[in-house]
């Protein structure tokens, strides 16, 4: 078996083609964006570019929860939302208004209402945002199926990919680890680019070849930091490069003609990381290499729930990553992804070069960052979200593996099975997650058995997503002055509830269930034990998917006024 050339005579087709997927990927999203409730980190993501620019304009030390954190999507985020109040009300509104940036604790509830309220009106902006930044994976990874298959089949892979039901959804809600992911696709696509072209300068005269070769690397390593702008987990896309020119071209030529370049990409990485992390501007080399080893072993106080036990993220089994991997990943996925291992295993001498570049940047960060986090026993949390930069790549993977078997059967009779089984494992795909939406991130494949399954077993909605769907419930059944309590984040409960209802805190006010009088209603979400808080009110409501609760409402009936 050959691989098809990476080239078509003619490009409108097929890049009619992409265009079509892609805008219709893009319709769907922008038209569901408001169906997917608020993350609990959403808040958090938020006050990092405040303290940012409040401790770097005071000059005050950033703590260290914030120091790490890249500030490069969520900065871009705020600047749009402020650009957006002023088209709206004009300068006189002041969309900055409501930001607490000397550090002093908001003191009335009603104050910590109206804060809510400008982080919803924030998120409502940054959703969108995300989605559309999102969609730059979804582009990615139609140009290294490309590059591997040949453009005619590039709309293949953002359809695998928006088949992924966790990166589909995260891809509204999770500003922490979707830009990352989408820059990281393509800083890969850039990467192989540059290796395949440097290997046609490589044949020309140095002095012909020595400028565009220095501005390839020195546009790469601004690329990367921009990459570490959103996490700082993209520095090992400096190290895939140089691994990739000796695979596909010899250590020894990599080592002789190549270093001085690398060493360019190297400084303008670190030019571009350190002007983009305002947090290292007072002592730049000491951050530098904290944020080098915060990436080597981070570090995060929570636990987890895996296989039935409650466990900290620093003591999880070896063995965590991959059943997340294996139980949240489609089956169909995960197989196909497979067969395009083994085919470019079997064809590797005869790919081209641009073909083999593409193949080591795409499968050795599925191969070593899962290693090393095992190996380094680093915490791990939250399903596999950490490890979501890599979820472009498995869809390449999956896309060329399923095109290029398709190209081996000869019979139309052997296609058209081929294709009918594909496309009904794709339809179930598609229904499982429309059965689960807006909650897609809920996912579990049905080898595994599925949410019913995983529901006590494996954390399910551990950012409480759900919980505004609950608050929505209480607002339409709940008694003018009722109290609520919220087993999550407080300030979901101040962006959604009535304005009528009294919020309790459940710690300061209520001391988890043990101080003071039951609040009217109470929802938790499915986190450690917060559903198991005022055992005697009964549950009346939950939000389900699959017939398992992703957060429940209690009502305790005697405390109703």
């Amino acid at each position: 078996m050959t691989p098809p050339a990476p080239l078509t005579p003619s490009p409108i087709a097929p890049l009619l083609k992409l265009a079509t997927i892609v805008l219709l990927l893009g319709g769907i999203g922008v038209g569901t964006v408001g169906d997917y409730g608020v993350s609990w980190d959403e808040g958090a993501e938020i006050a990092t570019v405040k303290y940012n620019a409040a401790w770097v304009g005071l000059g005050r030390e950033i703590p260290p929860e914030f120091q790490y954190d890249g500030v490069g999507f969520d900065g871009i985020a705020e600047a749009v939302y402020q650009l957006t109040e002023v088209v709206r009300h004009g300068w006189e509104g002041k969309p900055w208004a409501g930001v607490d940036f000397d550090g002093d604790t908001i003191a009335s509830k009603a104050e910590e209402r109206a804060i809510a309220q400008a982080i919803y009106r924030r998120i409502q902006v940054k959703h969108l945002l995300t989605f559309l930044v999102t969609l730059l994976a979804y582009g990615a990874v139609a140009a290294l199926v490309a590059m591997l298959t040949g453009l005619d089949y590039a709309w293949f892979g953002p359809v695998v990919l928006a088949l992924m039901p966790r990166f589909w959804a995260h891809g509204f809600f999770n500003p922490q680890d979707m830009p990352f992911a989408a820059l990281f696709a393509i800083a890969t696509v850039a990467g192989a680019a540059w290796v395949a072209e440097s290997q046609r300068l490589d044949a020309q005269p140095p002095t012909l070849s020595w400028y565009p070769m220095m501005m390839q690397a020195a546009l790469y390593g601004v690329g990367v930091g921009v990459v570490c702008s959103t996490g700082m987990g993209g520095v090992v896309l400096l190290v895939l490069v140089p691994i990739t020119q000796g695979v596909v071209r010899g250590w020894g030529r990599m080592v002789t003609r190549f270093w001085p370049f690398y060493g360019v990409s190297g400084m303008m990485w670190a030019i571009a990381t350190l002007l983009l992390h305002p947090a290292s501007w007072s002592d730049p080399l000491r951050w530098l290499g904290s944020a080098l080893l915060r990436v080597a072993r981070p570090a995060w106080p929570g636990q987890v729930l895996f296989a039935g036990e409650f466990m900290p993220a620093a003591a999880v089994p070896w063995n965590y990553l991959p059943v997340w991997i294996w139980q949240t990943t489609p089956l169909l996925w995960q197989v196909s992804a497979g067969l395009g291992v083994i085919f470019l295993g079997v064809n590797v001498r005869r790919l081209t070069d641009r073909q083999r570049a593409v193949a080591v940047m795409v499968v050795l960060p599925l191969i070593l960052v899962p290693a090393w986090a095992i190996a380094h026993q680093t915490p791990l949390y939250h399903g596999w979200r950490q490890f979501f930069f890599l979820v472009p790549g498995l869809a390449v993977l999956a896309a060329t593996g399923l095109i290029w078997s398709y190209q081996q059967l000869v019979g139309q009779w052997q296609r058209f099975v081929a294709l009918s089984a594909v496309t009904v494992a794709m339809s179930a795909i598609a229904v499982t997650m429309l059965t689960l939406h807006p909650h897609q991130y809920v996912y579990f494949n049905r080898i595994s058995g599925g949410l019913p399954a995983a529901h006590g077993f494996y954390e399910t909605d551990y950012w409480g997503v759900s919980l505004r769907e609950a608050i929505a419930w209480v607002n339409a059944h709940a008694a003018p002055g009722a109290t609520l309590a919220l087993g999550g984040p407080d300030y979901i409960a101040q962006m959604f509830a009535r304005p009528d209802l009294t919020l309790l805190d459940l710690k300061t006010d209520l001391d988890y269930g043990n101080r003071g009088v039951p609040p009217n209603y109470y929802i938790a979400m499915p986190y450690l034990k917060l559903p198991q808080i005022f055992p005697r009110c009964p549950v009346v409501y939950a939000v389900e998917r699959d017939r398992v609760p992703l957060s429940l409402v209690k009502r305790c009936p005697r405390f109703i006024p």
